[in-house]
């Protein structure tokens, strides 16, 4: 399923599990391209009635995957079965990987511009720590191979990379060779993000993809799974910290907030795994957000509106990042330079 017309009532009585006798649907309501822009789906709102008013629910999200992949179904299939509380309800994956989710609304999503308060990186932390502690280990999780990633920073960098330069050069400094260093061992990179030990990292936390409660007492929900996969937990809170709160708020609340995810962790994890260990991962997966803040500035970012401004937001916070946490001394640290 490619496209919103092919949003029928025969079809959707197939995707929707509470359809029974007595609870039929009469008519649908197409919203479609509701969840604003992205390079790896489209949402489309359908809104739902019934021949009993009130017998399901008023709306249903229908995900389009912008290439052909059962993945992000997988994905959640996992997430549901460890009854995980902090994403979307699946209640169908059918042809091309279409999704058919829960609604959420009134919640919204974030702005990364804008990105988060304290409270809500805590939240977002705690998500975070109880996914990762829920998958620490599980064998069950589909593999990433490095290769996709080390070509992912390959293409990148060559088609932005002069750009990004020219732009920021003021505020880059001597990190700009922190950045090619990235590029030229973008091998050792990719192979660090997917060591060990594993679980099941998200691999794009951002506040565009956490919905955030209207009052503020419920915790943000994690959508958007297309990139997940087995490799560090730090990936996660190292993309989310770094790309989601001022410089300020990083380097005076760092250390607290990093401490506090860790204490949530469970305690055979934290015993196995150490804080300065983590630590030195947290550090090293910088990495990640720097080829997101030089993707911005590229070709394939070009139809989004905002993308100079967010772009100049986003590389003031990860280059400090880099300036504060050195990720190529965090990995040569770690052993994983391959002395290139």
């Amino acid at each position: 399923m490619k496209s919103t017309p092919s949003i029928t009532i025969d079809w959707l009585k197939n995707a929707l599990p509470w359809v029974h006798s007595g609870c039929e649907l009469m008519s649908v309501e197409v919203e479609p391209d509701c969840g604003g822009p992205s390079l790896l789906g489209r949402l489309t709102r359908v809104r739902l009635r019934y021949t009993t008013p009130g017998c399901g629910a008023s709306s249903i999200i229908v995900k389009f995957q912008a290439q052909s992949s059962d993945w992000e179904a997988q994905i959640y299939r996992l997430l549901a079965e460890a009854e995980t509380l902090s994403v979307p309800r699946l209640f169908g994956a059918f042809e091309h990987g279409t999704l058919v989710m829960e609604d959420l609304s009134p919640a919204r999503t974030g702005s990364q511009m804008d990105g988060c308060t304290l409270p809500q990186a805590q939240d977002v932390l705690s998500i975070l720590a109880e996914i990762h502690g829920r998958f620490w280990g599980d064998p069950r999780l589909p593999a990433l191979q490095p290769e996709q990633f080390a070509a992912a920073i390959n293409i990148n960098m060559e088609q932005c990379w002069d750009a990004f330069k020219s732009r920021y050069q003021e505020i880059l400094n001597d990190v700009a060779a922190d950045f090619e260093w990235m590029w030229h061992n973008a091998g050792t990179v990719s192979a660090h993000r997917l060591s060990e030990p594993a679980t099941l990292f998200h691999g794009d936390v951002h506040t565009e993809n956490l919905l955030f409660s209207e009052d503020g007492k419920r915790r943000p929900i994690l959508i958007d799974w297309q990139l997940a996969g087995r490799g560090l937990a730090a990936n996660d809170v190292s993309f989310f910290l770094v790309k989601s709160l001022t410089v300020k708020q990083r380097q005076a609340n760092e250390e607290r907030l990093l401490q506090g995810y860790f204490n949530l962790l469970p305690g055979r994890v934290q015993t196995a795994y150490g804080f300065d260990r983590f630590k030195l991962d947290y550090r090293a997966c910088v990495t990640r957000s720097m080829v997101s803040a030089v993707m911005l500035v590229g070709p394939r970012f070009v139809d989004r509106p905002d993308r100079l401004a967010l772009a100049d937001a986003l590389a003031t916070r990860v280059i400090a990042a880099v300036q504060d946490l050195n990720p190529v001394d965090a990995i040569r640290e770690l052993g994983k330079d391959d002395g290139s």
